[in-house]
C-alpha cells in the first residue's frame, strides 16, 4: 500500500546528501499505513556543532498544495522542528506527549492542506485545541509557519526538476497571547518581538511569554 501512496523520499533524501555525509546521526521515523501522502520524519540528532535536533518532514511536497493564484508562495512544502539537544526522541519515549507532540503536530500539518485543497505557507498559524496546550507543561497553544534564521536558505529550499521549489518552514511554538498578538499585529511584528526578547527558533519549553 506505501509504494501507491505518494511519497517524497526520494527527494528529500537526495537533499540532505548535500549537507550530511555517512557520519551523521539520522533516524527515519517511518510511516507504517498512509492515506492521501506517505509521512515520514527525518530526525537529524544533534553534535558538536549543531547543539540542537532537527525534525525534517517528508512527504508534505508529494503533493502540491492550492496556492491562489495571487500569492507568491511555493505549492510545495515541508516542515522542521528545532528541538533543544536534551529532548527525548527515544521509540519508547513517544508514550509521554510531553516528548511526542512535536512529531504528532507535524504529521497533522504535513496532511492538512491536501484534503482540504488549501495551503499553508508563511506566517500561517496552526492551533492545536481552542483552550488547550500541546502537552501537559508545554504551555504552548499553537505554531507558526516561518523562515529559519538558525539553518541556511540552501537548506531550507529544494529545488525540482519542474522549475518549482520546496519551501522548508520552520514551526514556532506560540503561547496563546502571543498566537492573539499575531493575529492582530501580523506574522512579520510577532518575529520582531520574539527577536527583542531573544526567543529563537529552538523550542524552549517554560520560554518567556513575550505578549505578557
Amino acid at each position: 500500500m506505501k509504494n501507491s501512496i505518494p511519497n517524497s523520499v526520494e527527494i528529500v533524501d537526495n537533499h540532505l546528501n548535500q549537507f550530511f555525509d555517512d557520519d551523521e546521526d539520522i533516524v527515519v521515523f517511518d510511516e507504517i499505513e498512509s492515506e492521501v501522502i506517505h509521512r515520514d520524519i527525518f530526525f537529524i540528532k544533534a553534535n558538536k556543532n549543531r547543539p540542537y535536533h532537527i525534525l525534517l518532514s517528508c512527504g508534505m511536497s508529494a503533493l502540491p498544495m492550492k496556492v491562489p493564484g495571487d500569492v507568491d508562495s511555493s505549492p510545495y512544502a515541508e516542515l522542521m522542528f528545532l528541538l533543544p539537544k536534551e529532548w527525548n526522541l527515544n521509540y519508547d519515549s513517544f508514550g509521554d506527549e510531553r516528548n511526542y507532540w512535536p512529531i504528532r503536530l507535524m504529521k497533522q500539518l504535513m496532511i492538512l492542506p491536501h484534503p482540504h485543497e488549501t495551503w499553508l505557507g508563511f506566517g500561517h498559524t496552526f492551533t492545536y485545541q481552542e483552550n488547550g496546550v500541546f502537552a501537559e507543561g508545554a504551555g504552548f497553544n499553537s505554531v507558526m509557519l516561518a523562515y529559519s534564521t538558525e539553518i541556511s536558505d540552501d537548506f531550507t529550499k529544494i529545488e525540482l526538476e519542474n522549475n518549482q521549489a520546496v519551501s522548508i518552514y520552520s514551526l514556532i511554538p506560540l503561547y496563546k497571547e502571543e498566537l492573539e498578538f499575531k493575529n492582530q499585529n501580523g506574522a512579520v511584528a510577532l518575529l520582531e518581538l520574539l527577536d527583542q526578547h531573544d526567543v529563537t527558533e529552538i523550542v524552549k519549553i517554560g520560554r518567556k511569554n513575550v505578549c505578557i
